[in-house]
């Protein structure tokens, strides 16, 4: 009976000449994703742990929709029975994991269930084993296996921001944050994809946004407010990592998200955050994004008046005492917020702030005359300037004795070429390089978003109306701006999440 099994869940074959056709290879898939889903979960436990094991048979690599199928049914079994084989280094937990990092990503857009329930077993895996971060790594190389760009947005990259800041894995969230969210599953209109070679979701050229949407089971469902969740824990791993521009950079996002006149838990969050990093950012208190709703920005500021006035205190770089003094006074604030680390940054960055000025003035200056227009000892400031210019903030040199012996001397470097910020032509050739190419990948996300927005039902009906009112007004349509659409039923903060719901 084994053998029956194992010839059933090879009858996919991937590489099959007759499957070079995509339109061809849509449909075999289609038919095998009917046939495996119709088996009964018995059906998979025939042959376990014999040589007729399907999970020996198969390659995960080659049969990734047999081998997905199979390893969810094994471990629902043995989740039942006994949870000695998914511990960590045991067989079924050995065998996930290696499907995860070498899936063939093109059946697994098939296959959109069956990956999310493997994703979510490993983190649950790690979780019983009270070792959470062991799941950080499979999921992450998950991610990337099925999305490239990991840039449409599922319920897989809120578990894994959740995970990566519950272990304080900041640098492993990196890889994940640094790609723009260029997309949310969405309904993908049917009659666009059929008889199309290009436009089937095993298409070398179709967008992850194409084939990761309501329908295909990769992700949960999603609300407005699991996005601004994963954009303000962001943010925070950025922060671990002293990120501050990409840090502020996610908390826009959450501020700038529709609010209906409504102000939420995690907008407040995001404002007071931001407040407080846009000045370690941008060493001033920025402008708030225009397209913040005008009733969201009057209730945080009514919120957050003790950050407002430690911003404006943070502003007076030849005023330390009053940042000190607004710090002390709002320091039951700061802790119940968890805001804590973020102020007392706020000192470290003005006395930063202020030896930067001084560089302006000075090539050199004495460390005792810092001290005193600071109100800190000489040795509390060398050890300071000495940490700063170790970690590459400074860009200076600490001499602990000038020629008059009148102690440490602090001495700046003039020439950006010279001391330890300083960067050759190569390493500034390969920065725009980078730049260069992630504005034109984010230039390719923006037109496949652009083309999924014209093939909605939403847009058609934009169409319509906008071509009636035409006809009735006469002239002027052509130039009709498409990014007004919706706007006109004066119901858009409500709507534009309506499909991830």
């Amino acid at each position: 009976m084994s053998a029956e099994i194992i010839t059933s869940l090879l009858s996919f074959q991937p590489d099959a000449p007759e499957l070079q056709q995509k339109r061809e290879y849509d449909k075999e898939a289609r038919e095998f994703i009917k046939l495996v889903n119709g088996l009964t979960p018995a059906t998979f436990l025939k042959g376990a742990d014999s040589p007729q094991d399907p999970l020996n048979v198969l390659d995960p690599a080659t049969n990734s929709i047999a081998y997905a199928f199979t390893l969810r049914h094994r471990i629902e079994a043995a989740n039942k029975k006994s949870a000695d084989q998914l511990r960590p280094g045991a067989s079924l937990w050995n065998k996930l994991v290696l499907f995860l990092e070498s899936f063939d990503p093109v059946q697994m857009r098939y296959a959109g269930e069956q990956w999310r329930k493997l994703v979510e077993y490993v983190e649950l895996v790690a979780r019983n084993e009270g070792a959470p971060a062991l799941a950080i790594a499979p999921i992450r190389s998950a991610m990337f296996r099925l999305d490239a760009t990991t840039g449409t947005f599922t319920s897989t990259h809120l578990r894994f921001i959740q995970l990566c800041m519950e272990t304080r894995s900041y640098k492993a969230a990196l890889p994940v944050l640094d790609n723009y969210i260029h997309s949310l599953p969405t309904a993908i209109a049917k009659e666009t994809l059929e008889d199309l070679e290009y436009s089937v979701v095993a298409a070398d050229s179709v967008a992850s946004g194409e084939f990761i949407n309501l329908k295909s089971g990769h992700t949960a469902v999603i609300s407005l407010t699991d996005l601004q969740e994963y954009y303000v824990l962001g943010a925070m791993a950025y922060l671990g990592e002293r990120q501050f521009h990409d840090a502020l950079h996610f908390l826009e996002h959450v501020l700038v998200t529709p609010a209906n006149n409504a102000l939420n838990g995690l907008m407040l969050e995001a404002y007071k955050k931001w407040v407080l990093i846009s000045c370690l950012a941008d060493k001033s208190h920025k402008t708030l994004p225009r397209t913040m709703s005008s009733t969201a920005v009057k209730n945080c500021r009514n919120a957050a008046k003790a950050y407002e006035a430690l911003a404006e205190a943070f502003q007076q770089v030849d005023n330390l005492p009053k940042l000190k003094a607004q710090v002390n006074a709002g320091s039951d604030i700061w802790a119940e917020d968890g805001n804590t680390g973020l102020v007392e940054e706020l000192l470290d960055h003005q006395n930063r702030a202020y030896l930067s000025r001084l560089s302006r003035t000075y090539s050199a200056i004495p460390v005792s005359n810092i001290a005193r227009n600071v109100g800190s000892s000489a040795d509390q400031v060398t050890a300071f300037v000495d940490s700063l210019i170790g970690q590459g903030l400074l860009n200076a040199h600490l001499e602990t004795k000038d020629k008059s012996g009148a102690g440490a001397v602090l001495g700046f470097y003039l020439d950006p070429t010279q001391g330890p910020l300083a960067k050759t032509e190569k390493q500034q050739q390969q920065a725009l390089l980078e730049q260069t190419q992630r504005t034109n990948a984010l230039a390719e996300q923006v037109r496949d978003a652009d083309y999924r927005l014209s093939i909605t039902k939403e847009y058609v009906g934009y169409l319509k109306r906008q071509k009636k009112k035409n006809g009735a007004g006469g002239g002027g349509g052509a130039g009709v701006d498409a990014m007004d659409m919706g706007y006109e039923d004066g119901d858009l903060d409500e709507d534009i999440m309506g499909d991830v719901r």
